[in-house]
C-alpha cells in the first residue's frame, strides 16, 4: 500500500500547474499595480524558487499554454504570463489542461466504453456518475485566485 498518497488525490502535475498559475498571478497582481500590465516571469526562476525541476515544469508550462491558460513571449524581457485573470481559471481547467477530463473511474471518459466488463451493466455506474459530477462542479466553483490571497 502506498502510503504517500490518498485513494483520490491530485497529481504532481496539478500540483505544479497550480504553483506556476499562482506565482504567475501573485506576481502578475504585485508588479501590475505599479506598472498596470502584466509581468511575465520564467518557469526557470519559478523553478529555481521552488527547488523544482525545470524540465519537468516546462513540459506542464507547455500544456498550459497549449490549453491558453498562459502565454509565453521570447526576448529579454520574456516569460510566461497568464492569459485571464485568477478569478475566471477554474480549478477544473487547470487539472484538465494536464490531466485530461475529470473522471473518477475510466469508464466514465466518452471515450473509453470498453474498458470494463461490466459497462452495460453496471450497478453503480449511476451513481459514480453523479459523484464525479458532484466533483467537476465542485472544482468549477474553486478558483486560481483563492491560491493567491
Amino acid at each position: 500500500m502506498n502510503k504517500t498518497r490518498g485513494a483520490l488525490h491530485l497529481t504532481q502535475q496539478v500540483d505544479y500547474s497550480i504553483l506556476i498559475l499562482a506565482t504567475l498571478a501573485t506576481i502578475g497582481k504585485t508588479r501590475s499595480e505599479a506598472k498596470k500590465e502584466p509581468i511575465s516571469t520564467s518557469i526557470k526562476q519559478i523553478a529555481e524558487e521552488n527547488d523544482l525541476s525545470f524540465l519537468f515544469l516546462q513540459k506542464i508550462a507547455q500544456k498550459l499554454s497549449k490549453a491558453n491558460l498562459i502565454k509565453s513571449e521570447r526576448g529579454k524581457f520574456g516569460g510566461y504570463t497568464l492569459i485571464k485573470k485568477p478569478e475566471k481559471i477554474t480549478l477544473k481547467e487547470i487539472i484538465e489542461s494536464v490531466e485530461g477530463k475529470i473522471s473518477v473511474v475510466p469508464c466514465l471518459n466518452a471515450d473509453t466504453t470498453t474498458c470494463c466488463k461490466k459497462n452495460k451493466k453496471c450497478a453503480i455506474k449511476a451513481q459514480l456518475s453523479a459523484l464525479n459530477t458532484e466533483m467537476e462542479n465542485f472544482f468549477l466553483s474553486k478558483t486560481l485566485d483563492s491560491f493567491t490571497k
